[in-house]
């Protein structure tokens, strides 16, 4: 474990929402309890539907759910943990527990950038319909003074003809 991997982790379960402080000292020495922690509200977090039996008060039942969350986490997400690096429950659980915590923030960026090309996008089909009713507004006033222009183009050709005609009289 090494100091930079310990800091990642800590701000990516940060970012997820996770309610507890995890200090910078907290995998100094083996906290099972908090690891185990971790993992459920990881594994729950990932699939909330999923039913991970949470005892782990004896040894036995620290395997058993370990070996739980390893199975769950190689089937449904394709990463593949140490179990025996998780139950030691200091520094090198941290690599572990990183690798579902990283994929979780990975998809949560995703998610977050998508939303936000959704808004660029429907703030950018908005704008192309303002602009699309001001180009016909301005299409019907060309058209318009087109119109207006060719009379008096004609009335323009006309003139002389009426004037030598009034002139001659």
């Amino acid at each position: 474990m090494s100091f930079r991997e310990l800091r990642t982790f800590t701000e990516i379960m940060r970012s997820l929402g996770y309610q507890r402080l995890i200090s910078m000292e907290s995998f100094r020495t083996p906290n099972f309890d908090l690891v185990s922690d971790i993992l459920n509200w990881l594994v729950h977090r990932y699939d909330p539907l999923l039913q991970i039996p949470f005892e782990v008060s004896t040894e036995h039942e620290r395997v058993q759910f370990l070996k739980l969350v390893a199975q769950v986490m190689y089937t449904k997400a394709r990463i593949k943990l140490n179990k025996k690096k998780l139950y030691s429950a200091d520094g090198y659980a941290v690599k572990e527990l990183l690798k579902i915590s990283s994929l979780l923030y990975g998809s949560m960026r995703r998610n977050a950038d998508d939303a936000e090309k959704a808004a660029q996008s429907d703030f950018s089909i908005a704008a192309k319909l303002n602009d699309l009713k001001l180009t016909r507004t301005l299409a019907s006033e060309i058209t318009g003074q087109v119109g207006t222009t060719c009379c008096l183009v004609a009335l323009v050709c006309r003139l002389p003809r009426h004037l030598s005609h009034h002139t001659t009289h």
